[in-house]
């Protein structure tokens, strides 16, 4: 139990040093940050308001300690209104694109019109992981389609994991400095490189957080690079119009409607999502073309071939960190619609270019290229994803890096700490089997009981990678919150789908929600079941 002294000022929500601008200039020691730095300076510290809220907007930067590294880049918001807790907000993709924190946090899981954690008296701050370069008029958001910066060390450390505890330290000097003291309680919001970095939390620094929203997280992370550059073998596979492997938005809407046509209905209700997609058995042969044959309503031999990789589990010949040797395929043939995930246009017959190319393939060659092989020029094409090939040495050591695979959680539960995890059954970003998996190895490491005094796992059909046919929303953070500080554990939540206000139960997985009747709109007309 860690005990805080709090003053009057804060107590009564008001900022112990409310001269915002006081704050430019301050030094944070390399002794206030629990890794190596060269310590912090803050650049800039104005007063701001948020619907009428005022704080004050502090950004900063944290000094690297090695040769051509860049700084970290962080943003502190601090609310005239504290209410004495803070919150960290987890980044997205490759990162490189500062996290202003004045959002929602997980803005896909949250509820439209909700106020934001800042707006709710929350201390909130982000960073940029350690990497930001500058493309002409591109927004620093398109870092997080890039790769390049895994060929330095730091960065690509600072990206793994480091810049989260650096960044947290960092956040709460400042807080000490313009309160008096640092947070009663700290949060951390993340989805999908967010997600797992919201793992990362629990795992290496469990003392620091007190609740923890992980959605839709990328956990797995070298798995699911391999299983981006698997699909991307697959989709780019040359051939002539019966054999190549990619998939034209036809197909992928053919494949879509099928499965919906099999599967809608046997929940209870026909509405386009597909509530419980273990239950959905279809066959992608059902759709086979024939050899030598195509149309409208079929898939060729090419096309097949690919969606059956994209069903289908990624596995490495040998085990990666914490003995993990495998993700799961997505649910293709359960729900997930690929239309939108391929690029902008047909690239069957070369190599694909960004933005023109697939999601996975960017993603996927930009791994291979500058985080495995350091070899900028290596073609994708020539990779085994089972074995790692002249490379498989360093895949370990990679997953050792970057995955956020200790599933044992218990210096996190006996801290007091609570777990959210959030992801939906349509993601064609990161499989929903992950999720799945994850949680299994925590209660094989930790058993049932225990799993279910700190963490709660929610599966949200028609919810992609923050988005899909049901946009799910809810307050994650002020379930959080609550449950830190009564110690009774959510029940009876319900989502909200930001697209058109209806409303349905959160499920505990295994669980899903069936409809027993009643309007269609509302979350008591469902109920939850196995």
């Amino acid at each position: 139990m860690r005990i805080f002294i709090v003053g009057l000022m804060v107590m009564t929500g008001v900022g112990w040093g409310q001269d915002c601008g006081a704050l430019r200039g301050m030094k944070v020691g390399v002794g206030e940050i629990g890794l190596p730095t060269g310590g912090a300076v803050v650049r800039s510290a104005r007063r701001e308001a948020s619907h009428g809220k005022e704080y004050c907007r502090v950004l900063g930067e944290i000094a690297p300690v090695s040769a051509g590294a860049q700084g970290i880049r962080f943003e502190v918001n601090l609310p005239a209104g504290w209410n004495g807790k803070a919150v960290q907000f987890g980044g997205g993709g490759f990162d490189g694109a500062l996290k202003t924190a004045d959002g929602l946090g997980v803005p896909e899981v949250g509820v439209k019109g909700q106020p934001t954690p800042l707006e709710r008296g929350y201390a909130t701050f982000g960073g940029d992981s350690g990497h930001h370069h500058h493309y002409l008029v591109l927004p620093d958001v398109y870092n997080e389609v890039k790769a390049r910066f895994a060929l330095n060390d730091e960065e690509r450390m600072n990206f793994a994991k480091d810049g989260l505890k650096k960044t947290h330290d960092a956040a709460v000097a400042v807080m000490k400095r313009y309160y008096g003291t640092g947070p009663k309680r700290m949060f951390f919001l993340g989805g999908s490189t967010g997600g797992r970095e919201a793992y990362f939390v629990t795992q290496l620094w469990p003392l620091d957080y007190d609740g923890v929203l992980g959605a839709y997280a990328g956990w797995n992370q070298v798995e699911l690079d391999l299983q981006f550059i698997r699909v991307s073998q697959a989709e780019y596979a040359k051939g002539d119009k019966y054999t190549r492997g990619w998939l034209p938005k036809s197909k992928t809407r053919l494949v879509g409607r099928r499965v919906m046509e099999a599967c809608d209905a046997a929940d209870g209700l026909k509405d386009g999502i597909i509530s419980d997609p273990a239950g959905c058995h279809f066959e992608l042969k059902s759709l086979a073309c024939g050899a030598g044959k195509d149309g409208n309503d079929c898939l060729t031999d090419g096309q097949l071939r690919t969606f059956e990789v994209f069903a289908t589990e990624q596995r490495t010949a040998e085990p990666l960190a914490h003995g993990v040797q495998s993700i799961a395929g997505f649910n293709v043939t359960r729900g997930t619609d690929l239309t939108g995930s391929m690029g902008l246009w047909r690239h069957p017959f070369h190599d694909p270019a960004y933005p023109l190319g697939s999601f996975y393939y960017q993603i996927g060659s930009g791994v291979l290229r500058f985080f495995l092989t350091k070899d900028p020029g290596f073609d994708l094409f020539t990779f085994d994803t089972t074995t790692g090939g002249k490379y498989a040495k360093d895949l370990r050591p990679g997953s050792v890096a970057s995955d956020a695979s200790d599933a044992d959680l218990s210096a996190f539960a006996g801290h007091g700490g609570k777990f959210l995890m959030v992801h939906g059954t349509a993601d064609a970003t990161i499989p929903t089997g992950a999720s799945v998996q994850f949680y299994k190895m925590m209660t094989g490491k930790m058993g049932q009981a225990k799993v279910d005094d700190f963490a709660r796992f929610y599966l949200v059909p028609g919810f992609g990678h923050g988005r899909g046919i049901f946009d799910a929303g809810f307050d994650a953070l002020g379930v959080l919150d609550a449950w830190v500080e009564t110690g009774v554990g959510p029940e009876g939540l319900v989502v909200t789908d930001n697209h058109s206000g209806k409303t349905r139960p959160l499920c505990g997985w295994p669980r899903w929600a069936k409809y027993v009747g009643g309007d269609v709109g509302v979350a008591g007309s469902f109920t939850c079941v196995e």
